[in-house]
């Protein structure tokens, strides 16, 4: 399956849209419910579908962290245009990349990991986020995301028969 659509990782809180992927609702979720799980073991491709949604939001959200230690900008930003917003995140990823690989002794590089990130109110675009949410928000819209997000969990379930 090729998916050229790009969309927004979303949680539960949102519709499921053609460009906000949600997760399956009432279906085990939470990152702390799989740890114990033996993963191979799935009860549904709506089940794996959502674990794979959830590792890949908490990647996301870590790396968003991580920036916001190292540049400030990213918590205090104004509202600026989504492109100027994009950019600066842009900038900020550029940035971060040159300074881990050419000064290994800043302490923002060599601090051990920590799965904790912090939630800001201020999250970078999340004004952008719920208008365009009230764009997506139609019956159309959302049956046409159901509709991507059910091939997207199928063509993972399937990798596990492979």
């Amino acid at each position: 399956m090729t998916c050229v659509d790009k969309y927004y990782i979303v949680d539960s809180s949102y519709a499921n849209t053609s460009k906000f992927l949600a997760p399956y609702r009432n279906i085990r979720y939470h990152i702390a419910r799989f740890t114990n799980a033996n993963l191979r073991e799935y009860a549904s491709m709506e089940e794996k579908f959502n674990h794979r949604h959830v590792c890949l939001r908490n990647i996301v959200e870590r790396t968003f962290g991580i920036l916001k230690q190292c540049f400030r900008i990213l918590s205090t930003m104004r509202s600026f245009s989504l492109e100027t917003q994009r950019d600066v995140i842009l900038a900020c990823f550029v940035l971060h990349n040159f300074i881990a690989r050419y000064s290994k002794a800043d302490p923002i590089f060599t601090a051990p990991e920590t799965d904790k990130v912090e939630s800001d109110a201020n999250d970078v675009a999340l004004t952008q986020l719920h208008e365009d949410a009230q764009d997506h928000n139609r019956v159309g819209d959302r049956h046409k995301g159901d509709r991507m997000r059910q091939q997207i969990a199928r063509a993972i379930w399937e990798q596990r028969r492979h």
